[in-house]
């Protein structure tokens, strides 16, 4: 999965939830240390975590991203719910 906005807020709280079932995920922020901070958590709760610091207001750099997460998670899969 991917989180944009990972560090703070809502996004870190998606990422809290998520890591709760050691998911793989992306996490896109533009700090690098409360991205390194949401990173430690996921990995500690047995998840993986791939740091991409990037402004989503630049398409090639979300479209790099994507293809990063891909290459070191595999596809994604649609139709997911968080229960």
């Amino acid at each position: 999965m991917v989180v944009t906005g990972a560090s703070a807020g809502v996004g870190l709280a998606t990422v809290r939830e998520f890591a709760k079932r050691e998911a793989s995920i992306g996490l896109i922020a533009r700090g690098l240390d409360v991205l390194n901070a949401a990173a430690s958590e996921v990995r500690a709760a047995g998840g993986r975590a791939l740091i991409l610091r990037l402004d989503v207001s630049h398409p090639q750099e979300v479209e790099a991203a994507a293809e990063r997460i891909e290459a070191e998670f595999g596809p994604s899969t649609s139709g997911s719910t968080m229960r």
